[in-house]
């Protein structure tokens, strides 16, 4: 915020009691915050009825002075203040800039940097636009002081000879000034118009509609008549905006005999386009062909030209062709990195309906069987699977079980696993042994699965109660254990290849006395994949071998599953990562002893 003042004395630390005007800025030392406090700054000046001349030279001071708190870490800190003072005297102004930046060390002698340099002119702005100046820099604040006297005075007011001479440069540094403040005047209005373009940028505008307005104006203040801006699609180059061309390919600058569009992009650096009387009519007699990249990435060229003037462009407009490249990069990414995050939500809004699903495959509540206890368990090594278990109530004389596992994983095996659970659902009452139902699941399930390039393997079973046996069909899935009372292991080995694989498809089944003191064990080849440091057992012969330790000390299924998960748990993993290399289902069966 600024304001003005007239008093009768002046600030400490300023030698001179005589009557003056003074005016005071305090603000976070953004370009932005600076190129209005030097705006308003002028006006102020304005009131007083000092020359343009020096309206401008203070406009530029300020500016200068301004920019140097800034880029030494005064726009990046937001604690960061900057104050500006003005004073307003009889025959000259003085301003005192007063920042806690880490500042710079002024040198003994400053002089005019190269033409081709970016950076140095600004202290060469403040020596030769001012009388006298001063820079204290201090651990915790640095105060930079400017004095000009006025120009044009009476005789009686006017400086003395010396001062005079000091602020008046000569016909050659006039005509280095003059260009300098046009080069920085067109800087101002780039980050000017930078500012207003991130600002249209956070609306719904177009890539193409932004590159257009971008490219519009980087014409207008490099001086020039054409540009084109071409960005990388795919493996080739496609123009984007094109700006004072008959049409796109008119842009192109220098088609023959090797694109220079390819020699700037081979190069990684730009290339220039200086007059030839050899190159065709309507070409740009002067221009420049600038590469622009992320890294390593090429993000695609953007290309100035000068039909009418055949004059180099200088190193201040450069400088803005690569402001604005650079900048059209960042917004660049930036819809990169929005669209990405929205594809991600959509993704893992995706993954969570596909979780929802799977968990709705499972029973919500196993069955209440008289003599009998049930427990399972599923989990998924990614987000979602395609392994599943149900169990179903069967003709009112027990029970069917399946227990399956689509080939593959995330959601599209989860799909697939709600299908076939689907058909085994709908069978289970309508044949009579687990081979018929089997058999009539691989045909159903065929033309899909060939056509998806899946396949399942399934294990289903019917545990009969009142003849105790469980009739069991394997297609392709892990051998399913059942320990008698006697604690043998029986093993009921695949006896078809999995469904999706035989369109007609035979079937054998197995029949096992399943009486009191009887334990089931049906799983997923997650628990022996030898590739996930969590699976138990390495082979499914380890899984039988644990089953007839295991199960005739467990009394329920709940404590034989207990048992399984303890088992799970205590292998390590030798790999860098504990994530499970498949998913881990098993269903649980056990049929109580009878009382001694």
């Amino acid at each position: 915020m600024s304001f003005s003042l007239t008093a009768a004395s002046t600030p400490s630390g300023l030698p001179c009691a005589e009557e003056g005007r003074l005016w005071l800025w305090s603000g976070h030392p953004t370009l932005a915050a600076i190129r209005t406090a030097g705006q308003e700054a002028r006006a102020f000046l304005g009131t007083a009825g000092l020359p343009e001349e020096d309206l401008g030279a203070w406009e530029l001071l300020l500016a200068e002075a301004g920019n140097n708190v800034a880029l030494h870490g005064g726009e990046d800190d937001p604690d960061q203040v900057l104050d500006i003072e003005i004073f307003i005297f009889k025959n000259r102004v003085t301003a005192r800039l007063t920042d806690r930046t880490e500042g710079f060390t002024w040198p003994d002698e400053v002089s005019l940097p190269d033409d081709d340099a970016e950076s140095g002119r600004g202290l060469f702005i403040m020596e030769a636009l001012t009388s006298s100046r001063s820079y204290q820099r201090h651990p915790c604040l640095n105060i930079l002081t400017l004095e000009r006297a006025f120009e044009g005075l009476p005789p009686a007011a006017a400086p003395a000879p010396a001062v005079a001479a000091a602020t008046v440069p000569d016909p050659a540094q006039e005509e280095i000034l003059d260009a300098m403040t046009e080069e920085l005047s067109a800087c101002y209005e780039s980050l000017s118009a930078i500012f207003r373009f991130t600002a249209e940028a956070r609306q719904c505008v177009s890539l193409t509609d932004f590159a257009n307005r971008l490219l519009q104006h980087l014409v207008t203040v490099t001086g020039a008549d054409c540009g084109m801006l071409r960005v990388v699609s795919g493996e080739d180059l496609t123009t984007i905006a094109a700006n004072g061309c008959e049409s796109p390919e008119a842009c192109r600058l220098g088609q023959s005999p090797v694109p220079f569009e390819n020699i700037a992009v081979a190069t990684r650096q730009d290339h220039w386009i200086e007059a030839d009387p050899a190159r065709p009519s309507g070409q740009p007699q002067a221009g420049l062909i600038h590469p622009f990249f992320n890294e390593d990435e090429l993000m695609g060229v953007l290309s100035i030209g000068r039909h009418h003037s055949s004059t180099p462009l200088d190193a201040g407009q450069v400088n803005i062709i690569h402001t604005f490249a650079e900048f059209f990069t960042q917004q660049v990414l930036s819809r990169r990195h929005a669209e990405s995050a929205i594809k991600a939500s959509i993704a893992h809004r995706e993954l969570e309906l596909a979780a929802e699903i799977q968990r709705s495959l499972l029973p919500y509540r196993l069955p209440v069987i008289p003599g009998l206890t049930l427990a399972g368990h599923c989990e998924s090594a990614l987000t979602v699977g395609g392994d599943f278990y149900d169990v179903i109530p069967w003709n009112n004389l027990g029970f069917f079980f399946v227990v399956g596992d689509v080939m593959g994983k995330g959601v599209g095996a989860s799909m697939m696993a709600a299908v076939t659970r689907s058909v085994f659902r709908s069978l289970n009452q309508l044949h009579q042994t687990p081979a018929r139902a089997m058999e009539r699941a691989g045909r159903l399930l065929y033309d899909d699965l060939d056509r998806l390039e899946m396949f399942v393997t399934a294990a289903i079973g019917v545990v009969d109660l009142h003849l105790g046996v469980v009739r069991i069909a394997n297609a392709g899935h892990c051998p399913v254990l059942v320990s008698l009372p006697d604690g043998t292991v029986v093993s009921a080995e695949p006896t078809m290849a999995p469904l999706g694989l035989d369109r007609n498809p035979a079937c054998q089944e197995f029949s096992v006395p399943f009486l009191p003191g009887a334990r089931l064990l049906a799983y997923s080849d997650g628990l022996i994949d030898p590739r996930d440091g969590r699976s138990p057992f390495p082979a499914p012969e380890d899984a039988a071998a644990w089953m007839a330790a295991h199960a005739p000390g467990h009394g329920s299924a709940d404590d034989l599953k207990a048992a399984l998960l303890q088992q799970i748990g205590c292998i390590p993993s030798e790999g860098p990562s504990t994530a499970q290399a498949d998913d881990q289902t098993f269903l649980i069966i056990t049929r109580e002893s009878l009382p001694d």
